[in-house]
């Protein structure tokens, strides 16, 4: 695998070009390539890919799109060159599981397979934010689910009553989150607990200012370091990855392509979503990812995802877990808040799916979170309870499909829901949901049954 010092030297030599021409070859290439390699949404009757053909020219057309592409740096206008040899050395090079953790807390995070039967590791929140004063309980009562195998971190505006602005108050703040996050594993009775910092502000002096084994991050933790979209990398990011990599810390990715942009529809975010983990494990050295495809609609929470996005999930996870050793997590993020029935019909799509694709569960959050609004440890116990489920009742992609089928018949045409309050919806002195989001989380899982998901 390329030395990340290689990687370095590449931004600093390689082809210069403006930014605008790079969106426009990014644009036109993976468009000739969706062409090329034929891949074509097959109807709105399939729910995961049943095509293996699809998935070896899916995998091809990744591969030429990284070899033709490379990645571009934003800090210095250049292109990092890739040779063929040195993507596919990067693919065999990856590991396909990390350890993470200490002590009886230590954990071993690592690749799935396709309608697999082991159950699936498990990130229960948080990539939200938190207002300060809720900040410890909030991290105590995720680290109190036991299936656990690593916390991240989450954000917020103000800290010891002063609005976060420029790189000092950064770096506090990033110190700040990781002392909240550390008291909240201990209260929880999980010290050796593996958390994740998530960057408060992408400035290299806020990535780094979290580096202390004693209140901060230790070797076992890890740090989220995402390319941009459109494989885009920047030299703060890079970095923080040369000196967390030489520190012992993992590094994890959100590798998700997004659809209504460069990409184009589906299909070219199909292409993206696939040498996209596979850039970012050059870029970076990250191992574990969150993949698959989304769209810029549901993000901003304006629309319900559903097909042919499930679909196109599926392909990008069916590449990765069976021709590459990218580590696939299903980022659960449904586009109503937390304390609704549709949030938690929207949730179980995608832990159907997660295991069925081969991946593992991340951090469930309100796809427009807003402040103490994003989620509760309710949709992360959720979250574990449906993957189980469709594990332990051995559910094919055509039996999983039906089941889906039906969800999106009943929430398909509904607008997203705000929601409500972590406060408002759950207890987190007693760690348990208030009484009326209780009622909704019983019904849902009753009208799931009736779907023919065999819930306890």
């Amino acid at each position: 695998m390329l030395s990340l010092l290689e990687v370095a030297e590449r931004t600093q030599k390689g082809p210069k070009m403006l930014e605008k021409d790079w969106d426009m070859k990014f644009y036109r290439t993976i468009t000739r390539l969706v062409k090329e390699y034929e891949i074509k949404y097959p109807g709105d009757e399939y729910w995961f890919n049943m095509d293996d053909d699809l998935v070896e020219r899916a995998f091809e057309a990744a591969l030429t799109f990284l070899e033709e592409m490379g990645i571009y740096c934003i800090s210095t206008n250049r292109v990092v060159e890739l040779t063929r040899k040195e993507i596919l050395e990067c693919i065999n090079d990856a590991p396909t599981e990390i350890i993470m953790g200490e002590g009886r807390d230590a954990r071993v995070f690592k690749q799935r397979k396709i309608e697999g039967k082991e159950l699936l590791n498990f990130c229960p929140g948080h990539h939200t934010p938190f207002t300060e004063d809720l900040a410890n309980l909030v991290v105590k009562n995720f680290a109190q689910i036991q299936r656990t195998d690593f916390i991240e971190g989450f954000n917020f505006p103000v800290v010891d009553g002063r609005e976060i602005i420029g790189s000092p108050m950064e770096a506090y703040a990033a110190r700040r989150q990781l002392a909240w996050m550390r008291e909240g594993i201990r209260k929880a009775g999980r010290p050796g607990l593996a958390i994740v910092y998530y960057p408060i502000n992408t400035r290299v002096a806020s990535l780094l200012a979290g580096m202390d084994p004693d209140y901060g991050l230790r070797r076992t933790d890890g740090i989220l370091l995402s390319l941009l979209p459109d494989l885009k990398m920047e030299h703060d990011m890079l970095a923080a990855a040369i000196t967390y990599e030489d520190y012992g810390c993992f590094k994890l990715s959100g590798s998700f392509a997004l659809s209504g942009g460069f990409c184009g529809g589906v299909e070219g975010a199909i292409i993206e979503g696939i040498a996209k983990p596979i850039a970012c494990t050059i870029a970076y050295h990250d191992y574990i990812h969150y993949t698959g495809v989304e769209h810029v609609a549901a993000l901003s929470a304006q629309k319900i995802l559903l097909q042919p996005y499930n679909w196109g999930r599926s392909v990008v996870n069916q590449v990765l877990n069976t021709k590459t050793h990218v580590i696939c997590m299903a980022w659960v993020i449904p586009t109503s808040g937390c304390g609704t029935e549709t949030h938690l019909f929207e949730s179980a799509i995608r832990c159907i799916e997660a295991p069925i694709n081969g991946a593992n569960l991340y951090a469930p959050r309100h796809s427009r979170s807003r402040v103490n609004g994003g989620q509760t440890p309710l949709e992360a116990e959720w979250m574990l309870e449906v993957s189980d489920a469709v594990i332990e009742q051995g559910l094919d992609r055509i039996k999983a499909g039906e089941i889906l089928k039906k969800i999106a018949a009943k929430i398909g045409d509904r607008k997203p829901e705000t929601g409500y309050l972590i406060n408002e919806c759950y207890d987190l002195v007693h760690h348990r949901p208030s009484p009326e989001y209780q009622k909704i989380y019983e019904s849902v899982k009753e009208e799931l049954t009736k779907f023919g998901l065999n819930l306890k």
